[in-house]
């Protein structure tokens, strides 16, 4: 009865929710493999090439972080035809084949075909300097696989996206210190995801950019002045597409202290519109909204949650300012930066607290937001001679950001900082690369805190003329301390840390 179902269900998830690998990430390998191919003819005032690069990837998503689809173990009196519908269409599909087994373990098979197109004329006796114009094609695919435990599979869900992508950049002669480039930019793709586990609609998305830079460079300062315009639409179908416009502009100069150091600044004002992840992820065409049954969700494999977009997002309106300085003085060189940025309308991804049979509901939610941080390093020349150099780097960045109405944005990276030694002669290296990453407890609601940790890794190569190519022996060691890492901006921190101790040999010919 439909008691004994509920006790089944629980009995089910108990032993779901704790099923893991111990020691090790289960599922987590991967294969990959690619090429490219390309051709160019050249001439006096310009010229035109072709490229052609392909990508395969196979990998596993590791334990826990995907959940199956919401139907079929779950039906209920309640629901209504339609659903009572979907499920007996899903039984007929997936029931016969594999009945109630469970999905044991999911791969991705990840297929990209790129083309791209480049050329560039360059005039003579004209205001006109150059024009360059590049159109990149490309058609990218990946379907999630599921292996069920009577050994069947099948595609769960296929992404694809088709789309191209057209730049064209008009240079400008120079007039007394000033020179400038101005461009169009223009992109149309079509995204889709079908199957029993696509969580976004298939969309059209196009933009339209217009871009400009105007730079003037006198005795000791160099200015620039930018801005682009930006039409963006995206069109599910249906009543709920989005369609935009927004405006950036910049300005920064560079001043030259003395011959080893300068003073840097920069301000801008610019504008993002959403993506169609975060407009339209797990959304209702027809009501423009969050579904009303929550059976309907489907999991996010890459985050292992359910993601609600909202496509009444408005665009985010950045508010930059950063300062720096740069040192270069022979045997010590260095760099440090400030910013603080101020962001209206901040598109982030929260966790809600709610569930839906055991799996955690997030929402894109928007919220001012501030963030504010420096970079750093600084390095030193330990010796140079005839047979060797030996250099220290010193380094070190921190970030902070708030919600103006209180609390932390998510998944933020926490403050880090380390060493480098590099002992090297003509024909050889060596790196040593200390690094601390601390622990980070500004997390936001419902967030957990990460245990900091200490990566060591060592590096050496040998390089062996051959002709007039070279052929290089390398080796590397990572993490040598086999401390476990779990990357706080990750959303599958708890379920997949990075890799533990490694080492890599390697022989790279070069020619």
């Amino acid at each position: 009865d439909h008691d004994d179902h509920d006790d089944d269900h629980d009995d089910d998830h108990d032993e779901e929710e704790f099923e893991n690998t111990n020691g090790f990430i289960g599922n987590s390998n991967g294969e990959a493999k690619g090429g490219t191919a390309g051709f160019s003819f050249v001439g006096d005032q310009g010229f035109f090439g072709f490229s052609y690069n392909t990508i395969e990837n196979d990998y596993g998503l590791p334990p826990g972080t995907h959940a199956h689809g919401h139907g079929d173990e779950h039906e209920d009196e309640d629901h209504d035809d339609d659903h009572d519908d979907h499920d007996e269409d899903h039984d007929d599909d997936h029931g016969d084949e594999h009945g109630e087994e469970e999905v044991e373990f999911v791969r991705l098979a990840l297929d990209q075909q790129r083309y791209d197109f480049k050329g560039e004329y360059r005039f003579q006796n004209s205001w006109i300097e150059s024009i360059r114009g590049t159109v990149g094609i490309t058609d990218y695919e990946h379907s999630e696989i599921e292996f069920f435990e009577d050994g069947g599979a099948e595609v769960g869900t296929l992404f694809s996206n088709e789309g191209i992508e057209s730049r064209f950049v008009l240079t400008r002669k120079p007039t007394g210190d000033w020179s400038g480039v101005y461009g169009l930019q223009i992109g149309d793709s079509e995204f889709s995801a079908t199957g029993e586990e696509a969580f976004i609609a298939p969309s059209d998305i196009r933009n339209v950019g217009l871009f400009g830079v105007e730079r003037y460079s006198a005795d000791r300062f160099t200015g620039e002045l930018g801005f682009r315009f930006e039409s963006a639409d995206v069109d599910p179908g249906g009543r709920c597409a989005y369609d935009d416009s927004v405006f950036s502009v910049s300005a920064s100069g560079l001043y030259d202290v003395n011959e080893s150091s300068n003073l840097m600044f920069s301000a801008a004002r610019s504008e993002r519109a959403p993506s169609v992840e975060e407009l339209f992820s797990n959304t209702s065409l027809d009501t423009c909204g969050r579904y009303a049954d929550d059976e309907r969700l489907v999991v996010h494999a890459a985050t292992g949650l359910l993601e609600i977009g909202n496509p009444n997002l408005d665009s985010e309106k950045s508010n930059n300012i950063e300062f720096g300085y740069r040192l270069n003085s022979g045997s010590i060189t260095g760099e440090f930066s400030a910013y603080y940025n101020s962001i209206d309308d901040y598109i982030y991804l929260d966790i809600t607290g709610e569930e839906a049979e055991e799996t955690p509901i997030a929402a894109y939610l928007q919220q001012d937001a501030t963030f504010s941080g420096f970079e750093a390093e600084l390095t030193f020349t330990l010796a140079q001679n005839d047979r060797y150099n030996a250099e220290l780097t010193l380094f070190g960045d921190r970030v902070r950001a708030d919600l103006d109405a209180g609390g932390n944005v998510p998944r933020i990276p926490a403050s880090k900082f380390g060493s480098e030694i590099r002992y090297y002669g003509d024909n050889w290296s060596t790196h040593l690369h200390v690094t601390r990453v601390d622990d980070q407890e500004d997390v936001a609601r419902l967030e957990l805190a990460t245990d900091g940790y200490t990566l060591v890794s060592i590096y050496a190569d040998y390089h062996i003329a051959v002709g007039d190519s070279e052929l290089k022996l390398f080796a590397r060691g990572d993490n040598l301390l086999d401390e476990q890492v779990r990357n706080h901006a990750s959303f599958l921190k708890l379920y997949s840390p990075e890799f533990g101790r490694g080492v890599t040999l390697g022989v790279r010919y070069e020619y």
